[in-house]
């Protein structure tokens, strides 16, 4: 999977804004979405997490500016990666927030938050280098103000979002470090240590063990 930056950043015509009704719009705009549209969603960056990509032609990326400010998101409202996905699908505040109310399909699926967080884990392991951490502290005066617009949004302040956003749920954790002990064996000449875990191996096993947990 390539690295692709999201180029919607502005309204546009097509947007399906426009066919709110004027009490619609209004409502939309004088809600938190519009703080979150208009000011954080366009200050994510984008390029730090470019590394978790192949730089080889291949299939885009889901946009990395959707998936941190869905994140966000998530956490402000306590919401489960679920319930995220839906809302983008189903509530206006949250595809204009997001900048994806001109999109055909919604760019979130199941997969999308699992498999990002893990990538992030994953680089974090190799590298020492949290990418959560200049993002989300970056944004921090944005999604203060964000969170006094709605009595409702979970009190909390940016470091403990970015620890939420990174931190991988029990059942990711556990599969991530089975999964690295199983292919340092097998990458050791130690295959026959293994058994029955070879499905660890397989490029596919973790959407077929992981993202079913959370549909």
């Amino acid at each position: 999977m390539s690295f692709r930056a999201n180029g919607s950043q502005q309204i546009s015509l097509f947007d399906s804004i426009n066919t709110l009704t004027p009490r619609e719009q209004k409502a939309l705009e004088n809600s938190w979405a519009k703080v979150f549209a208009d000011e954080l969603f366009p200050a994510i960056d984008e390029r730090p997490f470019s590394v978790l990509y192949s730089d080889k032609a291949s299939r885009p990326n889901s946009p990395v500016n959707v998936i941190i400010g869905a994140l966000i998101i998530k956490e402000l409202w306590n919401l489960s990666d679920d319930e995220v996905v839906e809302s983008l699908m189903l509530d206006f505040r949250f595809r204009y927030a997001l900048h994806t109310m001109s999109f055909d399909e919604q760019p979130l699926s199941d997969k999308s938050l699992s498999r990002f967080r893990e990538r992030c884990y994953n680089y974090g392991e190799l590298t020492g280098i949290d990418l959560y951490h200049g993002c989300i502290t970056g944004l921090a005066k944005v999604i203060a103000k964000v969170m006094k617009l709605d009595g409702r949004i979970r009190c909390m302040d940016s470091l403990m979002i970015e620890a939420n956003i990174r931190k991988l749920s029990r059942m990711e954790l556990l599969y991530s470090c089975n999964a690295k002990l199983v292919k340092y064996l097998e990458a050791h000449g130690m295959s026959e240590r293994i058994f029955p875990m070879e499905h660890y191996c397989e490029a596919d096993d973790y959407n077929q063990f992981i993202v079913p947990l959370y549909r």
